[in-house]
């Protein structure tokens, strides 16, 4: 049976709540090899680059001389500065609502996991509950701040390379803020949107969801240019485009939202790369 491997961070153990260890139980069972681990040169049938940085370095990803299917290999920077085109900078004529983030993935979590308990950043971070983030220079923990407009984004935020400001560009339903995500392996897929009553979406915040039957073609299209294998897109619909928001390649299932047959769904993504390995 083939050899799946899924390519990690040195010494790290991959956690239950990833989407590919969900995914890695369901192979098991019908019978394929799963293992996890840092690799220098692959060694299997199929390889999948679920390193949860939002800039992997160049020296962790394998060697793969025998050019077998390395998943996600060719995509090393989800960075905002480098997928996002809302981008503003100080002196942008927009005029509207902004948010402002952090430049690395899921608030810059899986980075911070890397520093110090003593790092200064860290500990301001984990004050920040209580403190008005203005004062503390730091952005509230777990969600981004929406301002009115540019005038109002503190001055130590365009000095900041860990941050970025963005055009606020939200899709409404009545009252509620939507998010739209489409999670995705190989050719298998499903799209969901969630509604909230806070203008940064989150599965925490939200009072419910729906399945969607499509995805729009542009959205398609940036998925083919990034070279994501596998994944998850945020997305937002305004004036009938879609916005891209983010993207994450070790996206996590929340046990109490998923649903069985979305994941089984998404197992079978693996069988177009498994027939181009042979």
């Amino acid at each position: 049976m083939p050899h799946i491997h899924i390519v990690t961070m040195p010494s790290e153990v991959l956690r239950p709540d990833y989407m590919v260890s969900r995914l890695a139980e369901y192979w098991r069972q019908q019978g394929h090899r799963v293992s996890a681990g840092a690799m220098p040169v692959l060694q299997a049938d199929i390889g999948i680059l679920h390193i949860d940085r939002t800039r992997v370095p160049a020296g962790l990803v394998p060697a793969n001389p025998a050019g077998v299917p390395l998943l996600n290999g060719s995509l090393l920077d989800i960075s905002k500065r480098h997928i996002s085109a809302n981008l503003l900078g100080p002196d942008s004529s927009h005029d509207g609502a902004v948010i402002i983030k952090t430049d690395a993935n899921a608030f810059g979590k899986p980075e911070m996991r890397r520093q110090s308990r003593l790092d200064g950043q860290r500990l301001r971070r984990r004050i920040a509950r209580k403190l008005p983030w203005r004062w503390l220079r730091e952005l509230p923990p777990g969600t981004y701040p929406v301002l009115d407009c540019l005038a109002a984004v503190p001055d130590w935020v365009w000095r900041r390379d860990d941050l970025v400001v963005e055009r606020f560009c939200p899709e409404l339903e009545g009252d509620e803020f939507v998010l739209r995500l489409w999670l995705f392996f190989g050719d298998r897929e499903y799209s969901v949107r969630l509604f909230s009553r806070e203008p940064v979406v989150k599965v925490s915040n939200m009072t419910r969801y729906e399945y969607l039957d499509a995805v729009p073609d542009s959205l398609r299209a940036e998925r083919a240019r990034l070279g994501i294998d596998f994944g998850k897109l945020d997305y937002v619909m305004v004036d009938g485009e879609a916005v891209l928001l983010d993207v994450n390649k070790t996206p996590t299932v929340a046990a109490k939202h998923s649903r069985q047959s979305r994941l089984t769904w998404l197992v079978a993504g693996l069988d177009g790369y498994l027939e181009s390995a042979r």
